[in-house]
């Protein structure tokens, strides 16, 4: 007994309606415009192409507040000596 298969029959099931299982080749199955999902694609709604970034403002929010999540360059953001620590780093009391 061989089993119909749509893929081997144009995508058609076997009373001839299209099984929509069956891929097109198309992008989103032709139901979108792939130029102008590619556009859209990554911006919000309302936003104007420039992003503010603090680390490029010297580690500054918009409002000039400190952004905490911007490292200062220092070891451990200056809170620990990295020459103390590494000769305590592997010691065992």
């Amino acid at each position: 007994m061989s089993t119909y298969k749509p893929t081997e029959h144009g995508g058609l099931k076997e009373d001839g309606t299209p099984d929509k299982r069956v891929g097109t080749g198309q992008f989103a199955q032709g139901q979108v415009d792939p130029v102008e999902a590619g556009k859209a694609g990554g911006q919000t709604s309302g936003s104007t192409g420039e992003q503010y970034k603090p680390t490029e403002n010297d580690g500054l929010k918009k409002d000039g507040t400190e952004d905490s999540r911007v490292g200062t360059g220092e070891f451990a953001h200056g809170k620990v000596d990295p020459v103390e620590a590494g000769k305590a780093g592997g010691q065992t009391s």
